[in-house]
């Protein structure tokens, strides 16, 4: 019997192997909820935007990061070709969107051949993380597989879709109505929403946890990253993400945060960059304790030119807010609701 797997990362897949699991094992990688995912776009072109996007922010080489992306999209589109694929994913967030773009795949795959092909398809779906796991687990794991129906193909296609939607409400709306086939992603899916600008001052969770680290004094990057993932109820994303949130409010006209030296900090790009970016420490300008205090809008003052899923937040002109109050989208600026 051949098996593909796929899952989120290389721990994970170590840890497969490590215990016991046969077949082929593909990770996912991609770290979907920051950075554009537009729609309209094929499974390959979204690829190219996404490793572009990847690449752009020192994240990796763009060749290797493309030819990575087009191995484990042709092993996708290959599926049938194996008695069983088996998802391997998450409960946080970076793990549900990976999760519902291949089952957005798989779904439209499967509607638009038409017949049956007799490939198996199964998840593991874990309250965990997966590559902290003693290998020997793995094997109860894949045992309790539970079978991929076509009621989980369709919540998780219409979880994709909405996530590609220009519209953040449409991702608001699938997660107030919830998901009883996929348990975790409507949480998954708040959370994504909050990286929303707030109403009260423009700040993402993200950003604003940022800034409350340093808020009471200077911090080197290691700890500031600690603080911040130590807020986080699931985790939610790795150090060279929190430092890409962090060159953003600090490579602007107006920076939140700078270096204790007075210089903009910019997203470490080698190994030497690394050291001393950990090591050097950090804090609030004049203009990020105002932020912070709610006496003036990061958003008004420039913000952050960034994508969330399909969302395009376009610094000053964004259209959209998060109530966190209400947990709620909000239009801003008189955009169309």
């Amino acid at each position: 019997m051949q098996t593909l797997h796929f899952t989120n990362g290389d721990s994970a897949v170590a840890k497969m192997r490590a215990g016991g699991i046969v077949g082929e094992v593909i990770p996912w990688r991609d770290v979907l909820h920051d950075g554009p995912v537009p729609a309209g776009l094929s499974l390959g072109e979204l690829s190219k935007v996404r490793a572009e996007y990847i690449a752009g922010e020192g994240l990796g080489d763009l060749e290797r990061i493309e030819r990575e992306f087009a191995d484990r999209d042709d092993m996708l589109r290959r599926y049938t070709d194996f008695d069983e694929v088996v998802l391997w994913f998450e409960w946080d967030l970076y793990d549900q969107l990976q999760l519902i773009q291949i089952l957005d795949f798989l779904a439209a795959s499967s509607e638009d051949d038409g017949s049956e092909t007799g490939t198996r398809l199964s998840i593991v779906s874990h309250a965990g993380y997966l590559g902290t796991l003693e290998p020997e687990r793995f094997a109860d794991l894949y045992e309790n597989r539970r079978e991929i129906t076509d009621d989980v193909l369709q919540s998780g296609r219409n979880a994709w879709k909405a996530f590609r939607s220009s519209d953040p409400r449409d991702v608001e709306r699938f997660a107030r109505h919830g998901s009883s086939s996929l348990e975790f992603l409507d949480v998954s899916l708040w959370r994504h929403l909050e990286e929303l600008p707030s109403a009260l001052n423009g700040l993402s969770r993200s950003e604003s946890q940022i800034l409350e680290a340093v808020s009471q004094g200077p911090l080197s990057f290691h700890e500031i990253f600690k603080r911040v993932a130590d807020r986080e109820e699931r985790a939610f994303c790795g150090d060279s993400m929190v430092a890409l949130y962090v060159k953003r409010m600090s490579l602007t006209e107006n920076p939140l945060i700078l270096y204790t030296t007075g210089e903009k900090i910019d997203s470490p790009r080698t190994e030497e960059d690394s050291r001393a970016f950990r090591n050097a420490e950090m804090g609030l300008t004049a203009a990020g304790r105002d932020v912070l205090n709610l006496n003036r809008d990061w958003i008004e003052m420039g913000g952050a030119d960034r994508w969330l899923g399909g969302v395009h937040l376009e610094g000053p002109r964004t259209q959209w807010r998060w109530d966190i109050d209400q947990r709620h989208v909000v239009a801003a600026n008189g955009a169309n609701a």
